[in-house]
């Protein structure tokens, strides 16, 4: 093993963990959608949330999959 190899292990652990505190954060995070915001914004910001959820957990399942792959091969 090369001290490349190793940096780059580390640094796609260390972005996979980040990834994963930020889905956390977004699906225990209380909503956005305040008292003041009509029906149709706060609609648009759940929207909006569920689809960064969607998305940063895509991020973090992909992630993880290089790591067991950077591990198992």
């Amino acid at each position: 093993m090369s001290a490349a190899w190793i940096l780059n292990s580390v640094s796609l652990f260390a972005t996979t963990v980040g990834a994963l505190l930020i889905f956390l954060y977004l699906s225990k995070a209380p909503s956005l959608a305040g008292d003041g915001m009509s029906a149709e914004a706060k609609r648009a910001c759940e929207k909006h949330r569920r689809l960064l959820m969607i998305s940063v957990g895509l991020l973090a399942a992909w992630l993880l999959v290089q790591d067991l792959a950077v591990i198992l091969l």
